[in-house]
């Protein structure tokens, strides 16, 4: 491609010095497991949202699950979240034993719609699941109010969103636990896989540590004399925790986030000024910092605008689309097209562009042309 997606090789070499030290300090230090950076990162990264308590795990999807269980949600409960996302989103519902219930989202933002939320509630609702879709983030300070006055917990998906805010208040700050992925793509991505579940609730925070660390505190696992202390589990906990190298790796990318952050927010100006006469662009709704991890746009003929952009050399993608209801693994939900109109209409016409710190302004504006030149081809066509 022209221009790729990504270009993770570009991004590691120019922190190269910095990751290979930071790889070599655990495999020289003896202690791949257990050791000082996972605590470290845990710390440095709950500082630079000013958060609380922030507990790693191996994935976003983990984070969700973990988070889910630590707030006692199970068989017999309902999750009520959307149909345009991840898979992760909907399967770590389904691997607690409960229920996912999908309702539509807003057409400006595309995230949860509150009043479809408030209609959804049921004497078996326990939690409300939004997603910060594309890096915008939902409408917590209404979701949260709502989910006070109903007794529910909102557990966030912000994989997508780190380094958002709405108003003054960070994504990771509002929400009674927001979920993060350190997947290579995103954000803060690691070489590997990582996840983050960050609240200001110590006790859930604990129980959460617990779950996703085979029930036991870290504590059990601190050598003594050169022995560990005996076995002393609290719960079926799980193995899904973040390891030591990803952690020192994730410390060193963790002071890159600002500027990536704000290398995106000016890629998408730059879009949005080249492309808003043509296509429907994304805007951040008003009172929020759009973290724009996806830059995606909307038009009637994609198909064909797509095609275009690959015989130019121009990576696109159709994120999330079509939306989960329509997807055969869960046909079983019964959900037909028409279900959830504004997710279908989005999943039909969207386009996602390149956007990143790999990438530079000229190749961004090669983008611009190229979708341009290929919206026009397809209007002649």
């Amino acid at each position: 491609m022209a221009v790729a997606f990504y270009n993770h090789a570009l991004i590691y070499q120019r922190r190269k010095a910095d990751i290979d030290g930071a790889i070599m300090r655990v495999l020289s230090s003896g202690r791949p497991d257990w050791g000082p950076e996972v605590p470290a990162f845990e710390a440095e990264f709950g500082a630079s949202l000013g958060a609380a308590h922030v507990v790693t795990v191996n994935s976003g999807t983990a984070a969700l699950k973990i988070a889910l269980l630590a707030l006692g949600i199970g068989r017999g409960d309902e999750v009520i979240t959307v149909p345009n996302t991840d898979i992760g989103t909907v399967s770590a519902i389904h691997h607690t034993g409960a229920t996912s219930v999908f309702v539509d989202v807003d057409p400006e933002t595309l995230t949860i719609n509150v009043e479809q939320v408030r209609a959804a509630i049921s004497p078996r609702t326990r939690a409300i699941l939004p997603v910060d879709l594309y890096g915008q983030p939902a409408k917590l300070v209404e979701l949260m109010d709502l989910a006070r006055a109903k007794g529910l917990h909102v557990v966030e998906d912000a994989c997508l969103a780190l380094g958002a805010r709405i108003g003054e208040r960070m994504i990771g700050t509002l929400s009674d636990v927001t979920c993060f992925s350190f997947a290579p793509t995103k954000h803060l991505g690691s070489l590997g896989s990582g996840g983050a579940c960050v609240t200001s609730n110590a006790e859930l925070a604990g129980r959460m540590r617990k779950l996703s660390a085979y029930g036991q505190d870290r504590a059990r696992h601190v050598l003594i004399g050169g022995s560990p202390p005996p076995l002393h589990h609290e719960t079926e906990g799980l193995n899904e925790r973040m390891d030591e190298i990803q952690a020192a790796i994730l410390r060193v990318k963790l002071s890159d986030v600002a500027e990536s952050v704000a290398t995106r927010i000016r890629q998408a100006d730059i879009y949005q000024k080249h492309l808003s006469a043509k296509v429907e662009v994304p805007l951040a709704a008003s009172g929020t910092l759009h973290a724009f991890r996806n830059y995606v746009v909307h038009m009637d003929n994609r198909d064909a605008v797509r095609a275009g952009m690959t015989a130019r050399g121009l990576a696109t993608a159709l994120s999330y689309a079509p939306p989960l209801h329509l997807q055969p693994v869960y046909d079983f939900k019964g959900h037909r097209e028409g279900a959830f109109p504004v997710s279908e209409r989005s999943g039909q016409r969207l386009l996602g562009l390149p956007i990143g710190p790999h990438l530079s302004d000229a190749q961004i504006l090669e983008v611009a042309d190229g979708l341009l030149a290929s919206i026009e081809d397809a209007s002649v066509a």
